[in-house]
This record gives C-alpha cells, structure tokens and sequence, in this order.
C-alpha cells in the first residue's frame, strides 16, 4: 500500500460556463494522480484519462476523501466528453463520500449547468457558498457566471464583487465586474 496524502486544489478555467475544477493532488505517482493531471490538463481527455480514474476507485487503497476526490475528477473528464449522466453519477458519488467539500458542490453544478439544469446548478453554488473554505471565491465567481446566463445582472454583479473581496488578487474577477458594467 503506498502513502498518500492529499491536499485539495481548485484551479480555475475561464470559459462562458463555471469553471471545471480539479480536485486532488497526490503526492506520489499514481492512478489517482494521473487522474487528477488529466484534470488538470483541460481539453478533451482521452479514453485513457478517463480510465486512469477508474484505475485508482477501483483497485487503489483510497481514502473516503481522496476516493471522493478521484470520482470527482472522473465526473469532470466524462462531462468533458459530453457524458453527463455518466459524470452526474460520479459528481453525487463523490458528494456521498465527502459532502463537506465545496468543489464537490462547484464541479457538480458545472455539470449541471451544462445539462441546463440551473436551479440544482445554484443549489449546489448556494451550498458551497455555505460550507465557505478556500474556494468561496470560485463558488461566487461560477455563482456570478450562472446569474448572469439567467440575465440577473444585478445578482452577477454582487456575487462578482464578493469573488473580488475574497481574492483580490484575481485579475479575472475584475474584469468580470468591468465587462458587467458594459
């Protein structure tokens, strides 16, 4: 059994929809850490990205969260390829697992929103703003996307400032708010 460790990292991809993040990273080489730099890459993953996920769920020694994390990146690669159902089935596997995690909620409601599922996609948005760990910037800047495809200008603005308030050192939100005001 190798030593793992995790530690949770939440990159943002700017893109007309919320932004997909990756989940984990393992120190060590693994299944699981291919996963996640298949994440990470963005594009169209490969099938053999995709079955590098399910390499680690199914015969690495994974812990709850890092096993929860795994599933979430394979639900980011499989909506990637246009596999939704699939993706949503891995999105809620990893919210059974750890759902103390907002980048769970965050990668799942970007699922969602691709499926034009926006009221789940914003209770999802609404329940990481409520957990408030480190990707409360993201969840607001995604939160501020969603709004302003439901046209709510005025709600994509504050969740926009709020994003800019907690991560100030973000150029992307400011030139959201910029854009807004245009």
């Amino acid at each position: 059994m190798q030593d793992m460790k995790s530690v949770p990292v939440c990159f943002l991809f700017l893109l007309a929809l919320p932004a997909l993040g990756s989940e984990t990273f393992l120190l060590n080489r693994s299944p699981a850490q291919d996963c996640y730099i298949a994440t990470r890459n963005g594009g169209n993953p490969s099938t053999s990205d995709i079955e590098l996920c399910t390499t680690a769920i199914e015969h690495q020694m994974l812990i709850p969260q890092d096993l929860a994390a795994t599933y979430s990146n394979r639900a980011i690669l499989l909506a990637r390829t246009g596999n939704y159902a699939a993706a949503l089935k891995d999105h809620n596997r990893a919210h059974k697992l750890a759902p103390e995690r907002a980048s769970i909620y965050i990668n799942r409601s970007n699922t969602l929103v691709a499926i034009k599922r926006y009221q789940d996609a914003l209770e999802d948005l609404d329940n990481a703003i409520a957990i408030a760990d480190a990707t409360l910037p993201i969840a607001h800047y995604n939160r501020a996307l969603m709004f302003k495809t439901l046209g709510d200008t005025e709600a994509a603005r504050a969740d926009a400032e709020r994003a800019a308030e907690l991560a100030p050192e973000s150029d992307s939100y400011r030139r959201f708010i910029d854009d807004l005001r245009h």
